[in-house]
């Protein structure tokens, strides 16, 4: 076996190894991305859970969400502020994962059932006076509020417990 010989051998050898290792480093780097997908989805839900939990352990913002849902001309200036507070970090959230949705990490059907349920809350007078609010405020950014205002208007949300009523006929986001 001749110098030389062995020099072959090793560099086919090395470019084995090379051609292992990026085989290995694709597998984890689609791995990866799966987990992240299936990640941002979780945190996704989770987030929303967050608010249907801090909702139904009743309390003051409870009763107040309950009636900007049935009276919204009865709510103080506090308890719009309240509401108004409740439904920007609704919407921040929202903005979040529709930043996931656009970078391709969250799935299209999760962000299109999310996107459809808050159009369908531009229902409620109190929704539409903070989502006006917060855009004249730049809360948001410009492709977010161009998605949710050309969301397909879907019906109001259901809550039991709460009679449909169109608080907010005819006015548009």
């Amino acid at each position: 076996m001749t110098l030389e010989f062995i020099y072959y051998v090793s560099q086919i050898v090395a470019v084995v190894a090379i051609v292992g290792s990026l085989v290995f480093v694709a597998i984890q780097t689609r791995q990866n991305g799966r987990t992240m997908r299936a990640k941002a989805a979780w945190d996704a839900q989770a987030s929303f859970a967050e608010i249907n939990d801090m909702l139904a352990a009743g309390g003051l913002i409870s009763e107040v969400s309950y009636k900007a849902f049935t009276a919204t001309e009865t709510l103080s200036p506090y308890e719009r502020y309240l509401m108004h507070r409740l439904i920007r970090g609704l919407l921040q959230r929202a903005e979040a994962q529709f930043a996931l949705y656009r970078n391709g990490v969250l799935d299209a059907e999760v962000w299109r059932l999310r996107r459809g349920y808050l159009r369908s809350l531009f229902s409620n007078a109190i929704v539409i006076e903070v989502w006006r609010a917060d855009k004249a405020n730049s809360m948001f950014t410009r492709a977010f509020v161009a998605e949710l205002e050309r969301a397909e208007a879907s019906e109001g949300p259901i809550f039991l417990g709460v009679e449909a009523k169109d608080a907010a006929a005819g006015m548009q986001p």
